[in-house]
């Protein structure tokens, strides 16, 4: 087997794959000779069909599998051993005219995208701003009653509220009379939920045992919110009628905690809070902490969007739509990919630029560190509902969230992206300016729509 490389330009070059027989038959042959032991058909015994007859039945399938195996394969080696920088994965020529079971000797041509070339140059000259943004007394005050509301107690008043959670009996209705075969049952809604206000003032102020009529596909301003507030499958209000009686059953309402040493016990330990002043200086710590995020996916942003502007190179753009829509197998259309193609050349251009931000510092990350990563993730997730992970769970937990590719692959970006901005605030600008929250979301707003 022989490959030649023939570059059209700096971006796509062809890769010429010569294939002999000599490259497959043997794996075919004893391919085949395996199926024939297995083989059973009308009139020989098992495993007695003749090779003749299982070679013109399987012999061009297996060949054509054979011929792309050890292809993919050499293609992969060769990549690899000259130590090409390519997009995506070569793609065959369609024009190709192959015939599959009468030819012996193949001469394979697959068109490939190369990866431009550019230097990142870094210096004090690229200038940044890294908000730090601080929580605002809204902030903390919005924070305060979640707590409060997290760790309050349940009651059940006698009529429903605004915020209260309210469980329904539901019928259908033909007329006046309950429909045969009619959609009922018991769903739980919350009240503030509702964004019909019409429906919503049929339900404020109705004790249980009270009853009111409604279409319950208006609860919400469509079909799916509707669905969503219900918290039933869409399909299964979809081709109901438009009458249901509502008989209002259980009322919930979650009254807030009072500010007192029960609530620090339970927010954050027995006896790790002592006064309201501690509470609070806890509080807007957290706060800020949640809000740290914010100024880092910020910098994250302008980060991207500094670097595709100055960083001008091409991209090889007719082998990616193509690439693109093959890589998608059927979930993209030529015509999608072409209307959106901008957003998908700035997505390609943004991986080339953080592939060399990686190689060029040989930036990497451990898996050790994805894993605390994980048990960082789930912690303050549990954190969020005022629980602690049990310490010889977590290990279990953060197992599980790794063996789900698409999570543990998330959580290398963001480990990979954490060690680029290190990077750049050690070689560029970047200055730390303080920003309270609703000046941020101002900006932050402000340049979305420039």
């Amino acid at each position: 087997m022989n490959i030649i490389q023939e570059n059209i330009d700096e971006l796509n070059a062809v890769l010429k794959v010569e294939i002999a027989q000599d490259d497959y038959d043997n794996t075919v042959k004893s391919t085949l000779k395996s199926q024939q032991k297995k083989a059973s058909m009308p009139g020989f015994r098992a495993g007695k069909v003749p090779f003749g007859m299982i070679k013109k039945m399987y012999g061009t399938s297996v060949k054509v599998e054979e011929i792309n195996r050890i292809v993919g394969a050499k293609i992969t080696e060769y990549i690899s051993e000259n130590k090409l920088s390519i997009l995506g994965q070569p793609l065959p020529i369609e024009t190709q005219v192959l015939d599959w079971e009468n030819q012996q000797d193949f001469s394979l041509e697959y068109e490939m995208g190369l990866s431009p070339d550019f230097e990142l140059d870094l210096s004090s000259k690229d200038e940044f701003t890294y908000y730090n943004v601080v929580p605002d007394a809204k902030v903390i005050d919005d924070y305060v009653e979640e707590i409060k509301m997290r760790y309050g107690k349940v009651s059940n008043p006698e009529q429903v509220g605004e915020k209260d959670m309210v469980a329904i009996d539901v019928v259908e209705l033909e007329g006046d009379q309950v429909k045969e075969g009619g959609y009922a049952g018991m769903v739980t809604i919350g009240v503030d939920k509702v964004t019909n206000e019409s429906v919503k003032e049929l339900l404020l102020g109705k004790k249980i045992g009270d009853k009111v009529s409604f279409d319950l596909k208006t609860i919400g301003n469509d079909l799916a919110e509707s669905a969503s507030i219900l918290n039933v499958d869409q399909a299964l209000i979809e081709h109901t009628g438009s009458e249901f009686e509502v008989e209002v059953g259980t009322v919930s309402r979650m009254e807030a905690a009072d500010i007192d040493q029960e609530l620090f016990d339970k927010a954050y330990g027995k006896d790790t809070l002592k006064s309201e002043e501690e509470f609070l200086a806890k509080v807007k710590e957290e706060a800020k902490g949640m809000l740290g995020d914010q100024g880092k996916s910020k910098l994250k942003g302008d980060v991207i969007d500094y670097f595709l502007e100055k960083l001008k190179f091409d991209l090889p753009d007719a082998f990616m739509k193509k690439w693109l829509v093959v890589s998608s197998e059927g979930k993209l259309t030529e015509e999608k990919v072409e209307g959106d193609y901008e957003n998908y050349r700035k997505s390609i251009k943004w991986q080339i630029i953080e592939s060399k931000f990686i190689q060029e510092n040989e930036i990497k990350v451990e898996n050790s560190e994805v894993v605390e990563k994980a048990k960082q993730m789930i912690v303050d997730n549990f954190k969020q509902y005022g629980q602690e992970v049990p310490e010889d769970q977590l290990d279990g937990y953060a197992q599980s969230v790794l063996s789900k590719e698409e999570e543990k692959r998330r959580l290398y970006d963001d480990l990979y992206y954490d060690k680029i901005l290190e990077l750049i605030k050690d070689k560029c600008k970047v200055e730390e300016q303080e920003i309270g929250y609703e000046e941020f979301v101002t900006l932050a707003t402000k340049e979305d729509k420039v």
